[in-house]
Parts: C-alpha cells; structure tokens; sequence
C-alpha cells in the first residue's frame, strides 16, 4: 500500500462516520512553563472518540495536508508548526505529530490547531475541529510573571473554547476552571462542556463530576480534584448549517491544560 495513503487512512476514517462521532483534534505541549531560550515540544493529536468523546485517547494522525497549525509568540509573531513535524511512532498509523520549538521570548505561547473539511459518507459533512493550548517562558523559573493574558482574547475560530482562568497563576487544584463557548464569535448556551484527566473513565452519558452545561454567557466551570493534564472539549452539531456541499456541519473546540497540585505563580 502507498504509504501517504497509509498514515492518510486515520484522517479518512475520521470522516467516514455519522457527523457526531468523529474525532477530535488537540494539541499538547510537554511542559507548560521553561525558561527562555529552552525547547518545548508540541504535539498535534488526534483521538478522543471513544465513551462519547471522552477518553482523552489517541486514534492515529490526521494527514498535515488537512489541518493549519500555528504558534502564537508572546510578541504576536505566527510560525507554520505543521513545518519541521515528525512522528513519535514507528508505525505509520499510530501516535502523533511532534515538533521541538525554542521558547525565544518571554511572555505566553499559544499552539493551534484547526480543520474545515468537507467529506462523504452516505451524506456529505462538514467537519470544523480548533484546538489550542499554552504554555510560558520566563527568564527566571522562582521569579516567573505572566506579562500578559492572551489565552482571554478570542482567535476568530468558527468554533471556540475561550479559557477565562489564567493557565499560570490561578489554575491549580482546587481552584475553578472557566471557560467559555463561542460559536462564530456568540456565546452559546446549554453546551455540554467536558474536563477530562487524562487516564481518566467518565460515566456513561453525562458525568456531573466532570461535566457542566454552558450557562447564557456561554460560561463553564469545573473544580479539579486532582494535578494532571485535562482535556477541555465541546461538541455542537449544527443541522441548519448546509449547503449543496453539504448537509450539516459538525463541530469539536478542545484546550488542553496543564493542572498542578499547587501553582507555584498563583499568588503572584
């Protein structure tokens, strides 16, 4: 078999299901905070399918060809993170994508992800998925500081989780976790928002322990229990959102955040 279609048969098959059951994207970095001038390495992923969209689980690679991927620098500047990539598995249908990046200024970074894809299976969808995560570079580790908050602003997606607690100096254990749901730039109400530590079973439909319905300001909240690495994820299906291409138009939002038992920056 050729071997593009090979590491192509993941991405197909996210598509070659009925529009609320494909995959998710999400993108992760290994540390959330580092010095500057050190490596970070971010990951483009894709899974999440089982239990509902939530066992926070990898399902193969999505084709680079599919998705845009950016880095975000404190200073603004966007890198094409799809450039550089490279596997973290031997076979070509498992694992994710990698990348080391050099955190070269101080302040927040932000890695994204998204696809708009249009496929057939049975009847034609449209698939939007967004991802996004952070992460900070500090001079000084003991003395670091958070210039600025850009994971509050908005990125323009169709389709977005907003994090309206700092990743850095108020997320921790015990703390609350906000986030909001914007779809085409409006809060969106009743949306079933998940927080899940990876490793982690959630129960079957909805699961109030790591589960909330988004309020008319398109807010969530959840409280974590334990330090880990949570996959926020939303899901909408919008079956007015068709045209000729297509017939419904399925949509996924992810932010992958990093929860310590204590935040060494929360009281700063």
């Amino acid at each position: 078999m050729n071997r593009n279609l090979v590491y192509l048969m993941p991405a197909i098959f996210l598509f070659l299901q009925p529009p609320g059951n494909a995959h998710d994207l999400w993108t992760q970095s290994n540390s959330a905070q580092v010095r500057t001038g050190e490596v970070v390495h971010v990951d483009l992923c894709l899974g999440n399918h089982g239990n509902h969209h939530r066992d926070f689980k990898l399902a193969g690679r999505i084709s680079l060809d599919w998705i845009h991927s950016e880095l975000i620098s404190p200073d603004g500047t966007r890198v094409d993170l799809r450039e550089g990539m490279t596997s973290n598995a031997s076979a070509e249908t498992e694992g994710c994508w990698t990348r080391p990046v050099i955190a070269e200024l101080p302040g927040v970074y932000c890695a994204t992800m998204t696809l708009d894809r249009v496929m057939n299976h049975g009847k034609s969808v449209r698939g939007v998925r967004t991802a996004k995560t952070y992460f900070l570079a500090s001079d000084s580790l003991d003395r670091a500081k958070v210039p600025q908050h850009a994971h509050e602003q908005p990125l323009g997606m169709p389709f977005e989780l907003v994090l309206k607690t700092c990743p850095f100096t108020q997320t921790q254990v015990g703390s609350p976790i906000r986030v909001q749901v914007l779809h085409r730039g409006e809060p969106m109400s009743d949306v079933v928002v998940s927080f899940i530590p990876q490793g982690t079973q959630l129960a079957d439909e909805f699961d109030p322990e790591y589960e909330s319905r988004t309020d008319s300001d398109g807010m969530a909240t959840f409280v974590p229990k334990s330090g880990n690495r949570y996959l926020v994820v939303a899901h909408y299906t919008a079956d007015d959102e068709k045209t000729d291409a297509y017939e419904s138009t399925s949509y996924a939002a992810t932010i992958t955040l990093h929860v310590p038992v204590t935040s060494p920056l929360a009281s700063r």
